[in-house]
């Protein structure tokens, strides 16, 4: 079922979001002052605008209240950022998406109304750090309140710590395995007795501090 999004700057964050909807089949409508910039993507969009998105009159003939979603990307002008934010929250949208480029701008965002906030370097910088230090991790979503999902490779050290999805999950009441990956075979919802073997990936729910406690014995 196709749905219907606005994306206020055709920045690079803007416009890989834009281009993922279209592979999606979504309707997706692009705005941006720089025209060149919209020349550009216009072929990438349902519909593409040249306008200023910190004018009041502007935003306010886009209709952005019967959009699932809007996206604002306005690369590293944080005045525009924050003007488009409130403008777009007085006009009643649905849901609002906005790139943050510091600590302060986030918070700024927050308290303008932002439903969500992304801050595109500070995660992946954590999720860099992340694979960094614990080298079996190979992702995770945060969902909120310190509880994650997280996948992690069996290694030698997994393998010998902890022989079967019991092991893993003692002395941790938080954990659960979801599933273990194996090969082109997902096994949902695994026994405890079941065992593990090497090069299996493993995709676990927990609190934060049990599974950072688990990938310290990796």
């Amino acid at each position: 079922m196709s749905r219907q999004f606005a994306i206020l700057g055709l920045g690079y964050f803007g416009i890989t979001v834009a281009q993922e909807l279209r592979r999606q089949h979504d309707e997706v409508l692009g705005v941006d002052i720089d025209e060149s910039r919209v020349d550009s993507y216009a072929d990438l969009l349902s519909h593409a605008i040249v306008g200023d998105i910190t004018d009041e009159k502007i935003i306010s003939q886009l209709g952005l209240g019967e959009y699932d979603a809007v996206v604002i990307d306005t690369d590293d002008n944080l005045e525009a950022s924050m003007i488009c934010t409130l403008l777009v929250r007085e006009q009643k949208a649905k849901e609002v998406w906005v790139k943050a480029h510091s600590d302060m701008h986030y918070r700024i965002l927050k308290r303008l109304g932002a439903d969500h906030v992304v801050f595109p370097e500070f995660d992946i910088g954590v999720r860099v750090g992340e694979s960094l230090h614990y080298h079996a991790l190979v992702d995770f979503i945060d969902l909120g309140n310190g509880h994650f999902v997280v996948e992690l490779q069996a290694t030698e050290a997994l393998d010998g710590s902890f022989p079967s999805v019991g092991h893993l999950c003692k002395d941790r009441p938080s954990l659960s395995v979801i599933a273990i990956k194996r090969g082109s075979e997902l096994i949902k919802a695994p026994s405890r007795d079941m065992v593990l073997e090497k090069k299996d990936s493993l995709v676990l729910l927990g609190e934060l501090d049990e599974l950072r406690d688990l990938g310290n014995h990796l």
